[in-house]
């Protein structure tokens, strides 16, 4: 009977986490839908912020502080994204910095094993470092939202609880990862879309998902939400 009913309960967990994916996307869309000036204006500065390289990572950190406070149902618009750029330049770039190194470093090794002398082994290392390029992201994905829902916005501190959250959730990160993954490809082959909405739409989405696996620690402990920049 015990067998039976830990089974069921798996059964139950597992058929909530495949419903969790879908209201994830859903939300984030319908935030995009219902103010598409603001989104196509705030993830446009992004675009912008990015191609000049320096103020990128600022941009990035201020672009989840827009996210995150749509999240949590407040009163949003484009000047909260420049408030936010302001403030976010001292962690934007103690965030930008662990991904240049990462970045790099997986890069560096994937060129040359990409020249190595045993083809096999080199696809085979080839393969290796993409994987822990996509577990990456992903693992991005969750500690930029994380940056906002802690005391203090240290980076360090974000990707731990990141990571803690995946090794947590692994079914439930194995598929949103494979899920955004999809998307990715998919936004890319309409790539209009992509250019337009694609980043504010990946802010939302990781903001939506850390806020819902959060809530049930928050209405056990009484923690409220934390403030934004």
């Amino acid at each position: 009977m015990k067998v039976l009913h830990t089974q069921e309960s798996r059964d139950k967990q597992d058929r909530s986490v495949i419903k969790k994916i879908p209201s994830i996307y859903r939300r984030s869309l319908k935030e995009i839908w219902e103010d598409l000036w603001t989104m196509l204006v705030v993830n446009s500065l992004w675009i912008i912020a990015n191609l000049l390289i320096i103020p990128g990572p600022p941009a990035t950190i201020a672009l989840h502080a827009y996210a995150n406070r749509i999240v949590h149902g407040e009163v949003t618009d484009h000047s909260n994204f420049w408030q936010a750029f302001k403030k976010s330049w001292g962690v934007g770039w103690r965030w930008g910095v662990v991904n240049l190194i990462v970045v790099g470093l997986l890069g560096i090794n994937y060129y040359l094993v990409s020249n190595a002398l045993d083809v096999d082994l080199g696809s085979f290392l080839q393969g290796l470092y993409i994987a822990v390029g996509l577990g990456w992201f992903l693992l991005q994905f969750f500690a930029l939202p994380f940056l906002f829902e802690q005391e203090q916005m240290k980076v360090g501190q974000a990707l731990r609880n990141s990571a803690l959250m995946i090794g947590r959730n692994l079914g439930f990160s194995f598929l949103l990862g494979l899920s955004l993954l999809f998307f990715l490809v998919l936004t890319t082959l309409t790539f209009a879309l992509s250019i337009m909405y694609g980043a504010v739409f990946l802010a939302l989405a990781g903001n939506f998902t850390v806020n819902d696996q959060l809530a049930p620690i928050r209405a056990v402990k009484d923690i409220p939400p934390t403030h934004n920049l």
